[in-house]
């Protein structure tokens, strides 16, 4: 693992006062101040989580005990959602 995996892996990711979560038809979708997009369930899982306590990994372990997956490979979609919900400004980490 990279030290900017390890990096990300470590950091507690804060939900944005200003962005703004609908639920459509049974769809989470999450605006930010340049775009809108829905999240798939799992997304929605991870984003539900975002506490300003928990850490990238922990929501991963989180994720992989409800969805029955291999931690790792939990931990590090985790990241990958957290990466591009930090790059669409809804989130930010710590």
């Amino acid at each position: 693992m990279s030290d900017t995996q390890q990096n990300v892996h470590a950091s507690v990711p804060t939900r944005r006062l200003d962005a703004r979560v609908r639920n459509v038809r049974g769809q989470m979708m999450i605006a930010g101040p340049t775009q809108a997009f829905e999240l798939s369930e799992t997304a929605a899982f991870i984003w539900k989580q975002i506490d300003g306590s928990n850490t990238v990994a922990q929501i991963g372990r989180l994720l992989a005990a409800e969805y029955e997956v291999d931690e790792q490979t939990a931990v590090e979609d985790t990241a990958e959602v957290i990466v591009e919900l930090a790059a669409s400004s809804v989130i930010t980490l710590a």
